[in-house]
């Protein structure tokens, strides 16, 4: 064959090796497993629960002699878009950690748990998750997701700022002007070569924070089927103008691009709004750092709106052995490995293992108004499940909204050119589904 005819062939190669090398260059190296034994391909972000994460395969292997499981870890920057590689090459693994953001994209290579749930429901405890999460693991009304963690948007603050100012501690009933007049007493300016101490941080360039207040205003992103994007509607524009004006008008955060790094934990900010449940740990292990948290404050529409999101365990649909994936699913689901998570510094996904938290007697680590945490279980909200939402966000939605915080558009302005472009993406589905 000539060469000329043979490059579209060679291209095709190197593209197919590029796919799959990464996941079955390891591969081929590992040794065969024992003859009788089954092998199950776990692919895991790698975190600070890696050594928890070892010993609980170690122990399920033992009680489960025949089966081996090889761990794969995955820097977390590059998880997603590898999951995306394996799955759209059909290489994913056995098991693999999902979440709902990514539910919707990879539902068509996720295996449907919703035999094995409703079979095995007794022994694993269905009941004992909260409805809430029990909720969240389903697409469609079907199960795909078996969860393990949660992250919910909270009212960060420090405490030790809040008493060096005077202040009350936030309490259960604040609405968006509690924030703002805490906020505003809390701010110090830089003097004498000092930097400057914020009351609130501002999460830029995601979702994280600015989605609650259209939500708390009354607005949405999406429609209820995904079809459209509302962010031009007034209400969601009463979120977006808030976000703005936290540093604009209130000068409670600091102006865009300014964020101090690491703010919270180097109390250079004295509130988030929103945060990360897996940050308790690296809070708790930073001295002299005393936090603690409360329910979102309320907006001019309703408290609800704090994202309320999950992660866990999934299943390839074209796994071989989905069997011994689901019992090691459920194996690192349990109460005890659960118990184990929270310890460290989380929220648990069960019932039984959060109350069991709560009734703990004497000091633990903070947060110490642990029973806000669960209590804005109910005020929650999932993130709109359509299998381009993160790409439609970051790459089409958030530039406008950076843009507005720049001073380059203004709330409404931002509102309307983002559904716009928003909705001409979505268009080019045409009538199908997302």
């Amino acid at each position: 064959m000539p060469l000329r005819q043979r490059e579209p062939l060679l291209w095709l190669t190197v593209v197919l090796l590029a796919v799959t090398g990464f996941w079955w260059a390891g591969r081929s190296r590992e040794p065969r497993p024992a003859p009788g034994r089954t092998v199950i391909s776990w692919y895991v972000i790698t975190s600070p629960l890696r050594d928890l994460y070892t010993a609980e395969v170690a122990a399920f292997e033992k009680l489960h002699p025949g089966t081996e499981v090889r761990i794969f870890w995955v820097p977390g920057s590059e998880y997603n878009v590898k999951l995306k590689t394996l799955a759209a090459a059909h290489q994913l693994p056995d098991l693999f950690f999902s979440g709902d953001v990514w539910l919707s994209y990879l539902r068509p290579f996720s295996r449907d748990l919703t035999p094995l749930v409703q079979r095995d429901a007794a022994e694993f405890g269905l009941d004992d998750y909260f409805p809430a999460i029990r909720r969240a693991m389903q697409l469609d009304g079907k199960d795909y997701i078996l969860p393990e963690y949660l992250n919910l948007s909270l009212l960060y603050y420090n405490r030790r700022m809040f008493a060096a100012a005077g202040l009350s501690e936030p309490a259960a009933d604040w609405t968006w002007d509690d924030l703002v007049r805490a906020g505003q007493a809390l701010t110090r300016e830089g003097k004498d070569g000092s930097p400057p101490v914020w009351g609130c941080s501002r999460v830029e360039g995601w979702w994280g924070e600015w989605l609650i207040y259209v939500r708390q205003a009354g607005g949405k992103a999406f429609s209820p089927d995904g079809r459209r994007c509302l962010l031009d509607s007034p209400a969601a524009i009463t979120g977006l103008k808030f976000y703005l004006e936290k540093s604009s008008r209130y000068h409670l955060s600091a102006p865009a691009g300014f964020e101090p790094l690491n703010g919270f934990v180097n109390q250079r900010v004295a509130m988030i709004v929103g945060g990360h449940v897996n940050y308790w740990l690296n809070y708790n292990q930073t001295p002299g750092l005393d936090w603690d948290v409360q329910l979102l404050p309320a907006g001019p529409a309703s408290r609800s709106g704090g994202e309320l999101a999950i992660a866990g365990y999934s299943i390839s649909r074209e796994s071989r052995h989905p069997e011994e994936a689901w019992a090691l699913a459920k194996f690192l689901t349990r109460p005890e490995a659960i118990a184990a998570i929270v310890a460290r510094g989380s929220l648990s996904v069960r019932r039984s293992v959060a109350e069991a938290a709560l009734r703990q007697p004497g000091p633990r680590a903070n947060p110490h108004n642990l029973a806000a945490a669960y209590r804005q279980f109910e005020f929650g909200e999932p993130i709109p499940h359509h299998p381009n939402y993160v790409e439609i966000m970051f790459l089409v939605v958030q530039p406008e909204i950076d843009r507005m915080l720049l001073g380059e558009l203004s709330p409404a302005e931002a509102g309307r050119r983002a559904a716009a472009a928003a909705n001409a993406f979505l268009d080019t589905f045409g009538s199908a589904a997302p």
